[in-house]
């Protein structure tokens, strides 16, 4: 029975550092790597050291604070909620590490904890990946460094950057296995990036040829369907990296999912009405095709009428009434 527990803990140990391999972006993956808590001490390095896939994000036009504020329109919260989820927004650093405390809120708002945490929840879900953990990258007053963790080439082929373990020179048969179950794993998250990056560029030529404005989004369940894996292990593979490609470096989880994004989809709608009022819905969704973005003429139409409120001055995007989805 022991012996079974023992054996059990330490599949369960081994499972849970593997996922944590699959959803590392590169920079944290050799840092854990370096450290790792397995208890072997490994020699890790770039596959090519004097390769530099080092990319410069600038970030001068919007700090992290205004595009969470942005896009809690979207969250649409009631209107105390919304000014304490603003007022949380403007006390996160550029990594979105939180500068004040939750009761410091609640005492400023005279509210209880169970509004702050409606608020805080919004941001999570409004804001970008490691919101509220201080893991966010690409903010700032200054421009921000990113290694890519796929690149797609000028010939729209694939790489994927790559970490070798190299074995310790005296290891045991627990070492030896512990290196082997790395390796494994490291190879793993490698083709699964490789293949995740060959779906985006099938889907995405014409995007990455910039004859749309707008990335062909690919639905998870499709990939996860196509690649014989889970679900889960899509969104791990996708959380937190970025994708280098020869129009530009943009976050990877942005060309996997099901919808296109409300507020660019507004702002294109009110671009095209205001150029036309007398322009059909059928005729507005034909040019939205047009740009790669693929909506029914009922979608046009509901969001049609907040973009009439906006032209005419009555409403601003980031407090229009947007319709679901």
């Amino acid at each position: 029975m022991e012996q079974n527990l023992r054996l059990e803990r330490s599949l369960s140990y081994y499972r849970k550092t593997f996922f944590r391999i699959m959803e590392l972006p590169f920079s944290a993956l050799l840092e854990y790597l370096r450290d790792n808590s397995l208890g072997l001490s490994l020699d890790v390095e770039l596959s090519d050291e004097k390769e530099t896939m080092i990319e410069l994000i600038s970030n001068d036009e919007k700090t992290l604070s205004e595009e969470i504020v942005e896009n809690l329109a979207f969250a649409r919260l009631d209107d105390e909620t919304e000014k304490i989820a603003e007022y949380i927004a403007y006390n996160l650093d550029q990594y979105g590490r939180l500068n004040i405390t939750l009761q410091e809120v609640c005492e400023k708002f005279r509210v209880d904890f169970s509004v702050v945490k409606r608020a805080l929840e919004a941001i999570k879900d409004v804001g970008p990946d490691g919101v509220l953990e201080g893991k966010v990258k690409g903010y700032g007053t200054r421009s921000s460094y990113i290694e890519p963790d796929i690149i797609v080439n000028d010939d729209l082929s694939i790489s994927v950057r790559e970490i070798l373990l190299r074995i310790p020179k005296s290891t045991n048969k627990f070492e030896m296995k512990v290196f082997l179950f790395l390796n494994e794993a490291i190879n793993c998250r490698k083709q699964l990036l490789l293949s995740l990056g060959q779906i985006f560029v099938r889907e995405n030529t014409l995007f990455l040829a910039k004859r749309i404005s707008y990335p062909q989004k690919v639905k998870m369940t499709e990939a996860a369907k196509y690649l014989n894996v889970s679900v889960s292990a899509i969104s791990r593979a996708i959380s937190g990296k970025f994708v280098g490609t020869p129009i530009g470096v943009f976050p990877f989880r942005i060309f996997f999912g099901r919808n296109v994004e409300k507020e660019y989809l507004l702002a294109e709608i009110v671009k095209i009405i205001g150029k036309s009022q007398r322009i059909t819905d059928r005729e507005i969704v034909q040019e939205l095709k047009g740009q790669g973005i693929f909506i029914s003429r009922r979608t046009v139409n509901k969001y049609r009428q907040c973009a009439a409120k906006l032209l005419k001055g009555n409403d601003s995007i980031e407090n229009s009434n947007l319709p679901e989805w």
